[in-house]
């Protein structure tokens, strides 16, 4: 896939404590509704904040292809402190990371979907979404 997130792989076996959220808004404009973003909180970006005091931002971002157009994808970064100000109503958290699946969702060639799975069998889904820069975020539950 088109963008590196090696240090995914360090997030399987966290506990995930919070998912902060900047700039955020319940959906896309009319035009670019679609399957790829039904039933998400479309934001710009999020912090996950970890037990061990590890945070992480994923941002939407665009990868370079050859021979094509850019890809949208995600990107994920280590940070030092929380830089999103309002929280992701979880409450299922916190939990134990099960699984991190890494998905090209949109067919660009690129990373562009994030899946967390708990060890509740949540899903935390975070995907580019469409305009170009902005993502949304979902919880799935499983009923008991």
């Amino acid at each position: 896939l088109g963008i590196s997130m090696n240090e995914m792989i360090s997030l399987d076996s966290k506990y995930l404590v919070e998912i902060r959220l900047g700039e955020n808004h319940e959906k896309v404009h009319a035009a670019w509704q679609d399957d790829t973003n039904e039933g998400f909180l479309i934001c710009y970006d999020i912090n996950l904040v970890f037990d061990d005091q590890t945070i992480f931002q994923v941002r939407p971002c665009e990868v370079e292809i050859t021979g094509r157009y850019p890809g949208m994808a995600l990107s994920l970064e280590k940070i030092e402190s929380v830089n999103c100000q309002s929280s992701f109503n979880a409450l299922c958290l916190p939990m134990k990371v099960e699984e991190v699946i890494q998905n090209d969702y949109l067919g660009e060639g690129a990373v562009n979907e994030i899946t967390l799975g708990l060890v509740n069998k949540s899903r935390i889904i975070i995907r580019h979404v469409f305009p170009p820069m902005t993502m949304g975020v979902k919880l799935e539950q499983k009923n008991a």
